[in-house]
C-alpha cells in the first residue's frame, strides 16, 4: 500500500463536478454544534446530509450495548445514504466532533440526483472504501493502527501537514475505533511518544502528521 493509499477515500464532493455539489449544497442548512447528533440510530431514513464544513464521528451501537467508532467525515462528505434502501433505518449515530454546518437533502431528491448525475457507482465505492479502511484498522501492529487512524482523522478534518490538530477525542473511543483494549491505546500513545501524538483527559492533539506518517507506512507495508 502506498503512502496515498492510507489516507480515506475520496469524499463526494470529489468525485462528481462542482455544479452537481452545488445542487446538493442549495437545500436547508443546518448548524451542529459539537457535541451534538446530526443522526440517531434505528431512526427512519429520510434524508441525507451534506456536511459543508465541520468534522464528526460516526458511531455504532451494537446489540449487547458496546459502541463502535466506526470513523470520521469531513467536508465535501455524504451522510446517512445507507439508510435510504428500502425499509431501513440509520445503522449509526453521527456526532459533531466541531461545530459543523450540513445540508439536508430530502430522500427523494437524493435518489433523483444520483440517478440523473450517474453516480451510483461512485458511491458504492465510496461504501466499499469505508468497509476496507474499517477492516485495515483492525490488522497489524497496535501503534501502527493507531497513527493511520489519527493520520486519516487529521485528512478528515481538512488540516494541512503543518502545525498541531487537536481533536476532543478519549482513549476508549480511539480503543473502540481500532478494536482494542483501552490499554492498548494507552501503550500505543507512549510508543508513538510526545513528539508524534500529546493526549489529555478528552483532548487527543496530533504533534507530527510526517511522524504519523512514518509509522503508518510500516501497517501499510505489512
Amino acid at each position: 500500500m502506498s503512502e496515498d493509499d492510507s489516507l480515506p477515500s475520496a469524499p463526494l464532493c470529489a468525485l462528481v463536478p462542482d455544479e452537481e455539489w452545488a445542487r446538493l449544497t442549495r437545500y436547508p442548512e443546518q448548524t451542529y454544534l459539537a457535541g451534538r447528533a446530526l443522526l440517531r440510530q434505528g431512526d427512519r431514513g429520510t434524508h441525507v446530509l451534506a456536511l459543508v464544513d465541520g468534522l464528526v464521528k460516526v458511531v455504532r451501537t451494537e446489540p449487547d450495548g458496546r459502541q463502535r467508532l466506526l470513523g470520521f467525515r469531513g467536508r465535501g462528505e455524504i451522510l446517512g445514504e445507507m439508510a435510504l434502501q428500502p425499509e431501513s433505518v440509520r445503522m449509526a449515530d453521527v456526532w459533531a466532533l466541531r461545530k459543523s454546518r450540513a445540508c439536508i437533502v430530502p430522500a427523494q431528491d437524493f435518489h433523483r440526483f444520483v440517478q440523473e448525475a450517474k453516480l451510483a457507482r461512485p458511491i458504492f465505492e465510496l461504501a466499499w472504501n469505508r468497509m476496507r479502511e474499517q477492516a485495515e484498522l483492525c490488522e497489524g501492529v497496535v501503534h501502527e493502527r493507531l497513527a493511520l487512524a489519527l493520520l486519516r482523522l487529521v485528512t478528515a478534518a481538512g488540516e494541512g501537514k503543518q502545525g498541531k490538530h487537536c481533536f476532543s477525542l478519549t482513549r476508549e473511543e480511539l480503543a473502540q475505533h481500532i478494536d482494542v483494549g483501552r490499554k492498548a491505546v494507552s501503550k500505543a500513545l507512549e510508543r508513538l511518544g510526545p513528539d508524534c501524538v500529546s493526549v489529555g483527559n478528552r483532548r487527543i492533539e496530533v504533534v507530527s502528521v510526517e511522524g504519523l506518517r512514518k509509522v503508518a507506512g510500516g501497517h501499510a507495508a505489512g
